[in-house]
């Protein structure tokens, strides 16, 4: 892995959208940008959707909105921020301009259209100073058919390795986001996905809150696949799903949205929160070791404050990874 630069401090956007019609004006994005260059960090991922509501979920949706990428990226730059740093997409989410209910990893008939869908995204970001395309490894748990075998394993391995070289003509690189509902979030799973796909092709992000969810500790996964690990997603969490409800039937409401059984009001907190389970100083330290470098994107889903939650991980950024 490369060192020649250093670990540099980005932020998700998705935070301000928590319903499908609350971002959806420039003037809002403007103020998001300018929260996030405030709160010192450099770059801005952007989250994949669709439709009217969400004018940033696609390349197309911005210049539809914008009148062009540069006119967008203009504003991005001019709020103090260097890029847009990466792009989340699950290819399993529908996409109304593609008229796609959504596209399973798992099915080969449908991986070139998978790379068709998303290299767009690939060359936004490499007009924007970005480096990845950050994609959901595999559908939820509980939506496949038990068990996840080596075959279906390998067949989404295959996918995202024709992904990957599709992006990788922009010199954008593809990275797998393991979330805490995935049917990746388990080590002999995850250990095999990467063992299939192509580490010249495909990269592993480490989200610090979604695989403490999981019941995985991040700093071992880390330690486990550094070599792969090539984005970071960092937030916290102070609740570990014991009882499985994360592999339940509709998990996104039943769970993640409602809070499970115990009522959970929010799974994900600004880094270094009191009551925290991730070892944010024990993941700086390995990052040190193994001289990491790459995108840190901070993250505050579920936050009733984003403007604050980004200051409080701003805060703790730059004390966790001082440039």
């Amino acid at each position: 892995m490369s060192t020649a630069a250093p670990i540099r401090l980005g932020y998700a956007i998705n935070q301000w959208k928590p319903n499908f019609d609350d971002f959806t004006r420039v003037e809002q994005h403007e103020r998001a940008l300018k929260v996030i260059a405030a709160c010192g960090f450099t770059g801005v991922e952007l989250r994949g959707g669709t439709g009217r509501w969400d004018p940033l979920g696609r390349p197309a949706s911005i210049t539809a909105t914008y009148g062009s990428t540069g006119t967008f990226l203009d504003l991005v730059r001019r709020t103090g921020l260097a890029a847009v740093s990466s792009w989340y997409v699950d290819p399993g989410e529908p996409v109304d301009e593609e008229l796609s209910r959504g596209r399973s990893i798992l099915d080969p008939a449908q991986h070139s259209d998978i790379a068709r869908s998303l290299l767009p995204f690939a060359e936004f970001l490499a007009e924007a100073g970005g480096s990845r395309l950050v994609v959901r490894a595999l559908p939820a748990a509980w939506s496949l058919e038990p068990p996840l075998d080596r075959t279906r394993i390998a067949h989404a391995a295959a996918g995202w390795n024709t992904v990957g070289a599709a992006v990788a003509d922009t010199g954008v690189r593809l990275s797998l986001h393991v979330d805490c509902l995935s049917a990746a979030a388990d080590g002999t799973t995850l250990t095999a996905l990467l063992a299939e796909t192509d580490p010249a092709l495909v990269g592993l992000t480490l989200d610090t809150a979604e695989l403490t969810v999981a019941g995985l500790d991040p700093v071992q996964v880390f330690d486990t696949h550094h070599d792969r690990v090539d984005h970071l997603h960092l937030k916290d969490t102070r609740h570990v799903d014991m009882d499985g409800e994360r592999l339940a039937p509709y998990a996104e409401a039943s769970f993640l949205s409602e809070g499970g059984t115990r009522g959970v009001e929010r799974w994900f907190y600004e880094c270094g929160t009191a009551g925290g389970l991730v070892d944010f100083p024990a993941l700086a330290e390995r990052l040190r070791a193994h001289a990491w470098a790459g995108w840190a994107v901070f993250e505050s889903d579920q936050t009733p404050n984003p403007a604050r939650s980004a200051m409080l991980n701003g805060w703790y950024a730059q004390r966790l990874l001082p440039r």
